[in-house]
């Protein structure tokens, strides 16, 4: 059940340590919800999902200006990245609340007392992540501020790939229990890594903002998602920004991040039939739901030490102005 609890206008965004949040001087609202912590894919359907622990967990809902309680407003449900909510991730909320939408900003990290997962990837799992966004939109479907036909997922990098999963058929025949669904998708360098082997994705609005450079999430995976859901008809566009890496619109400069794995050589896809990684080369399943031998499968493929992650002088406000043009066709 959800737990409202009203903030005051004043109120301090949760955040990692390394940036401090500004005050917010508009209203907003914690929402607590439950998730669980998930690994494995096949964790997240059927029997096996119910199997898992609950977790529970909050987000926060920063209300547009001039805020009428007798409207109805369309909403974005977002995620962070890796190292938690940044400046950069901040910039695009308040662009987005700024235009006139609500904005619920998942804490799954704060939640779980995580600072980051750089470096690691299994103390706050890509599923995890997944599924707890599913979860808000299960919270919020039926919030009577929020017009449910106008809600969008959002996210960043590890938070992107969350977003991406969303929109892949049989993760919302398993998650979404009354007719819940995302309008759309804006995803910032998300991972376009162990992708289905079955191409099943939602037609609605799929808007990817990368990197040509990345090699933490590289973009080519994403731009051949992008090409196979056009095909088949899908509402679908990535923005490749030449010579840009990851986080190419930080306000951090662009440095080699010594912690990061650099997944540019994986090629993992996962199974529609078992719901399990597996190494497409060699045709053998992966175990994904084991801490350990999941950091050894990342290890055959990933590369430390090799990230180059930081905003692009060309590029920096490239996709803010790409957003500022798509949005008002969104509310």
């Amino acid at each position: 059940m959800r737990l409202l609890s009203i903030l005051s206008l004043s109120m301090l965004l949760v955040s990692c340590a390394q940036e401090s949040a500004p005050e917010a001087q508009y209203p907003t609202e914690r929402i607590d919800f439950s998730s669980k912590n998930i690994f494995g894919f096949e964790n997240m359907f059927g029997e096996a999902l119910d199997a898992q622990p609950n977790q529970d967990t909050f987000g926060i809902l920063h209300f547009p200006d001039e805020y009428d309680p007798t409207k109805q407003y369309a909403l974005v449900i977002a995620s962070h990245g890796s190292a938690n909510w940044r400046d950069h991730h901040r910039k695009y909320l308040e662009q987005m609340r700024k235009a006139g939408m609500m904005v619920f900003a998942m804490h799954a990290f704060d939640a779980r007392n995580v600072a980051s997962t750089v470096g690691n990837q299994t103390n706050v799992t890509s599923e995890t992540m997944i599924y707890e966004m599913a979860m808000a939109l299960r919270a919020l479907w039926d919030d009577p501020r929020i017009d449910n036909s106008k809600i969008y997922a959002a996210g960043w990098s590890l938070g992107g790939t969350a977003a991406l999963f969303n929109a892949w058929i049989p993760i919302q025949e398993a998650l979404y229990e009354h007719g819940e669904g995302f309008a759309g998708y804006l995803m910032w360098y998300p991972g376009c890594l162990a992708l289905p082997d079955l191409d099943a994705w939602d037609k609605d609005l799929m808007q990817i903002y990368i990197g040509e450079e990345d090699n933490w999430t590289p973009a080519k995976p994403c731009q051949d998602l992008i090409a196979k859901v056009q095909t088949e008809g899908g509402h679908a566009n990535i923005e490749v920004y030449p010579g840009a890496f990851h986080s190419f619109d930080s306000v951090e400069p662009l440095t080699l991040n010594p912690n990061a794995y650099s997944f540019a050589q994986c090629n993992f896809k996962l199974s529609t039939e078992t719901k399990k990684v597996y190494d497409p080369n060699s045709n053998t399943e992966l175990d994904f739901a084991n801490p350990d031998t999941r950091t050894q499968a990342y290890l055959t493929c990933a590369k430390k030490g090799e990230v180059m992650a930081g905003h692009s002088p060309e590029y920096k406000n490239a996709a803010h102005e790409h957003l500022a043009k798509l949005l008002p066709d969104l509310l």
